[in-house]
């Protein structure tokens, strides 16, 4: 049964943490049966999923009991948006066991252990449909982070940790607020005789409401500010975004490929749920400063990632102007701009989740991340040569694979917002913005094979390092293994979109067609105040 696989595949990771011991050959057997066994049960489950915009392999129960004022569920489902991204959480986990199977020797126990936890944690939060449970997940990803960055890091592996949990954490309070102001209106302002009426945190719900009797404008946009607390932070969005490249600096290898591959999409994927869901009059008057905000980091991102010695910065720095993309996409708040961020959330993982694994497996290597200690390359390790530079290519947005199309349909959303008749108060804004994203495509190809080229190409160069005297080799097939799928998906997305893009239309068509057709109307009517009423979802009255 489809709702008992999907309760299983949530918690096996964490069955299998609390199931890990022995030595740390047998933890790390487990840690990865565990991993394989959630992947399986997510793979059914996309197998299995029917399409359309209903929620799929539910399971609802309440936490108080059916008659009690308040509505609190276990309440998970698969849908649209949460789909690939529960799939690639899945995917990107046995990617984060497998490169730390020979580089932690130092209590592996633990370290699977948080692994595993940390996975349950992400993949519950892309089905949970239940405020109060949405939140525990979101809250749950902090503290096994926390541990891996602060014990298995680097020099400044504390103060990454610290940072990072205090950022992320400070938002996440604003953005708690502003979800339990949600509820709280709802419950205020009922539908029908208010004695029949609950306090409900069920997402589907309260967006539902919602979109039947939506809130006062100036009061949506208080709400979407202190969300925009958190997921910002999460995305990070510029100029939030101080706390990722320290972060991404000094975690451990598994750390990096699960932070940039799966937790940064938590803020676009709060982004979408929330904001442009509940939130459609807020997010439309926003939208120029939203698109600038996007524009920024891609620019910003770019420029600094050029900068870069450290190959993990420079990486770190291309998450910032990657993830702009991302928010460009979303809120161009048109169909093409919104499914190309929601697959560019996929797409980036896929790259950048790849990235960070192989420069882990340099740095085992040679033990060191700057670009300058290393050439020539190719010659010595042509395996590894061929994956970066497939990843590489992946991550600049060559037509043929992933990248190319995530970020075609992004800027054709973009321009399409910034030339479709807009307003001239706002149209050179934006038609500003939308060309300075497209030099950002430039910048990301320039930084990116600038590093390729000057690790992997001219003359040999390796570091000399003492204390270690191994014979440097070429990938083994454990880490041709951790990247091998990534690949196969970076051309498959490239190769046919249209069987991802199907499965994730019609959710973000239903979350997104109030915002869509609040600023359609104000470009027509030439005039913010000219709001039309929002749009009922499809089979419910209004």
């Amino acid at each position: 049964m489809p709702h008992l696989l999907l309760l299983t595949t949530v918690f096996l990771p964490l069955l299998g943490a609390m199931l890990l011991h022995g030595d740390r050959v047998e933890v790390r057997r487990r840690a990865l049966a565990a991993a394989i066994a959630a992947l399986i049960g997510a793979a059914v489950l996309i197998a299995a999923y029917p399409g359309g915009a209903q929620p799929f392999a539910e399971t609802d129960f309440a936490w108080f009991g059916d008659d009690a004022p308040v509505d609190i569920r276990f309440n998970i489902a698969l849908d649209g948006l949460g789909l690939w991204l529960f799939g690639l959480t899945a995917l990107l986990s046995i990617t984060a066991v497998l490169v730390g199977w020979d580089a932690i020797k130092q209590q592996a126990s633990l370290y699977y252990r948080l692994l595993l936890i940390l996975e349950t944690g992400m993949l519950g939060v892309f089905v949970a449909r239940d405020i109060i449970l949405f939140y525990v997940f979101f809250e749950f990803t902090l503290i096994p982070l926390f541990f891996l960055i602060g014990i298995w890091g680097s020099e400044e592996r504390r103060y990454a940790a610290i940072k990072f949990f205090l950022f992320t954490l400070a938002g996440s309070v604003l953005t708690f607020l502003g979800l339990l102001s949600i509820v709280i209106w709802d419950y205020a302002n009922p539908i029908g005789p208010a004695a029949d009426w609950k306090m409900t945190f069920s997402i589907p719900q309260l967006t539902a409401h919602l979109c039947l009797r939506p809130m006062d404008e100036q009061l949506q946009l208080w709400i979407f500010l202190a969300l925009f607390a958190g997921f910002a932070v999460k995305v990070p969005l510029f100029p939030l975004h101080t706390w990722l490249p320290l972060a991404h600096v000094q975690a451990p290898t598994a750390g990096s490929v699960i932070l940039a591959g799966i937790l940064l999409k938590i803020g676009t994927y709060g982004f979408v749920r929330f904001n442009l869901a509940m939130l459609p009059a807020a997010s439309a008057l926003l939208v120029p400063w939203m698109l600038g905000l996007a524009a920024a980091g891609i620019i910003y991102g770019a420029l600094v990632a050029l900068a870069q010695k450290d190959m993990k910065k420079l990486i770190a720095y291309s998450s910032v102007s990657h993830l702009g993309f991302c928010m460009l996409g979303l809120f161009a708040a048109n169909p093409l701009g919104v499914e190309g961020a929601t697959l560019q959330m996929i797409n980036h993982g896929l790259s950048t989740g790849g990235l960070f694994a192989v420069v882990g497996m340099l740095y085992e290597r040679y033990h060191t991340r700057q670009i300058a200690d290393l050439g020539g390359l190719a010659k010595k390790l042509p395996v590894l040569s061929f994956f970066m530079l497939v990843l590489t290519l992946s991550s600049i947005g060559l037509p043929g694979l992933n990248g190319f199309v995530g970020e075609f349909l992004i800027l054709l959303g973009a321009f399409q917002r910034a030339w479709a008749g807009v307003p001239l108060s706002a149209g050179w804004t934006l038609k500003t913005i939308s060309i300075l994203a497209v030099f950002g495509v430039v910048l990301g190809a320039w930084y990116m094979l600038w590093m390729y080229l000057r690790i992997f190409f001219g003359p040999l160069r390796e570091p000399k390092d003492e204390d270690h005297h191994e014979e440097v080799r070429d990938m083994n097939s454990r880490e041709i293994a951790s990247l091998l799928p990534l690949l196969l998906f970076i051309v498959w997305i490239g190769v046919y979109p249209r069987f991802f893009l199907d499965r994730m239309s019609p959710t973000l068509q239903q979350l997104t067609g109030n915002v869509q057709a609040k600023c359609d109307i104000t470009v027509t009517a030439n005039n913010t105040s000219d709001l039309a009423p929002p749009i009922a979802p499809r089979g419910r009255g209004g």
